[in-house]
């Protein structure tokens, strides 16, 4: 806590638990003057109908919460309180209806002293110390998970991407593989055939060189033996 909040604090608890006090004490006058409210508030809130003892209990909230404004404990909650039974516990009179003007004075002065009390305590309700309030941390988790989703998704949709790129490439690669491996077949399935048509060109060769020899031996065999046999 600084310096100048250990200082404002209890400044503006005094009148606080003054007015809370002064209530719960005496809480016929105020009683009166919260009618109004307490009527048309008293039905949605569940009141009791009894304006003296809402006012009572009014009061005593207003100076337990001015208390621990002063000490700094549960500051912002502690002004919360304040505000929410101010129109109880410090009820505005209608002083434009007054018709003594030093009486009319004197309830506008109440008045606007009255407003800047309750507009203290609500600025006491915003005050965080410097720390950032829990709406502002909510707003920044919020955008913190919205842009890891986004990174989150923008990873994700990349990855496909790879994927798919990398497929193409692979299925591209791989047809190009099977590809050769068709020449490379096709080229020795031609080899083969061409060594296949050399052996058997060899052999057909030697076959007839065989058969010419043995026929020139038959031949001369007949000739010795007085037969004639076509070579």
């Amino acid at each position: 806590m600084t310096l100048v909040r250990r200082v404002a604090r209890p400044l503006l608890a005094a009148p606080l638990i003054q007015s809370g006090v002064e209530a719960a004490r005496h809480p016929g006058a105020h009683a009166e003057a919260a009618r109004p409210v307490l009527k048309q508030v008293s039905g949605p809130l569940r009141l009791p109908n009894d304006p003296v003892m809402v006012v009572r209990s009014a009061g005593a909230v207003t100076a337990v919460a001015g208390s621990l404004l002063a000490a700094g404990r549960l500051p912002r909650l502690s002004a919360l309180a304040i505000v929410v039974t101010a129109p109880v516990v410090q009820p505005v009179e209608p002083f434009w209806k007054e018709k003594d003007p030093a009486l009319r004075r004197e309830k506008q002065a109440t008045f606007v002293k009255t407003l800047g009390l309750i507009g203290g305590a609500l600025l006491a309700t915003v005050d965080t110390e410097g720390k950032p309030s829990v709406a502002y941390r909510g707003r920044k988790a919020r955008k913190a998970a919205g842009l890891a989703v986004r990174e989150v998704r923008a990873d994700a949709h990349d990855t496909v991407a790879e994927v798919k790129v990398s497929g193409r490439k692979a299925t591209k690669k791989a047809r190009k593989q099977a590809q050769e491996f068709a020449r490379e077949a096709e080229k020795a399935a031609r080899q083969a055939a061409k060594e296949a048509g050399r052996t058997s060109r060899r052999a057909r060769k030697k076959a007839e060189k065989i058969a010419a020899k043995q026929s020139a031996k038959a031949h001369r065999a007949a000739q010795k033996a007085g037969h004639a046999l076509p070579i």
